[in-house]
């Protein structure tokens, strides 16, 4: 379960690098205009996948690592209390882009640093509550951005921006 999920860390990693130099080649309204998008716009929706990675995967998951994890109260403290990003970063490319890059890499940390990936770990929400193994709820989470990077890969499509940073077999 580990190689399968630091695989699926590791390819969020070089696909969200690739996505985000996308990204700050294109026309900056039109990556925070409302494109019809589940979130609105295609910053929103790379907001929305990055901040539930710090709120949720750090927050549920960082104490099952064998080793204490230095720097998550940072990616914590760039969130506002509704849960997206402070301003300052979600306006500004690099910065987002940085964040990314720096939580992707704390995300592999993590996998590395768990050993026991079998063990039954809950997770609520408001409404429902989910009971499984550890190492799935990770996955559920990783490939939460995939789904919400092919989202964004729609959207620039439509709007004819040449994008091709989602292959696997590309890393």
């Amino acid at each position: 379960m580990k190689t399968a999920l630091l695989l699926q860390a590791q390819y969020n990693q070089f696909a969200n690098k690739n996505m985000f130099a996308v990204l700050q080649g294109a026309p900056k309204d039109a990556l925070y205009k409302d494109c019809g998008l589940y979130w609105g716009s295609i910053m929103q929706t790379a907001e929305h996948s990055l901040c539930s990675t710090i709120a949720i995967v750090f927050q549920n998951f960082s104490s099952f690592a064998t080793k204490k994890l230095d720097g998550l109260d940072a990616f914590f403290g760039v969130l506002t209390p509704e849960g997206k990003l402070q301003s300052v970063i979600f306006n500004d490319l690099g910065a987002f882009a940085k964040l990314q890059a720096q939580v992707d890499s704390k995300v592999i940390e993590l996998i590395q640093s768990i050993e026991d990936f079998d063990s039954i770990a809950t997770l609520s929400f408001p409404g429902i509550e989910f009971k499984k193994p550890r190492g799935f709820l990770i996955l559920a989470f990783l490939n939460h951005a995939v789904h919400h990077r092919g989202a964004i890969a729609g959207a620039l499509d439509i709007l004819k921006i040449e994008n091709d940073f989602n292959g696997m077999l590309g890393m």
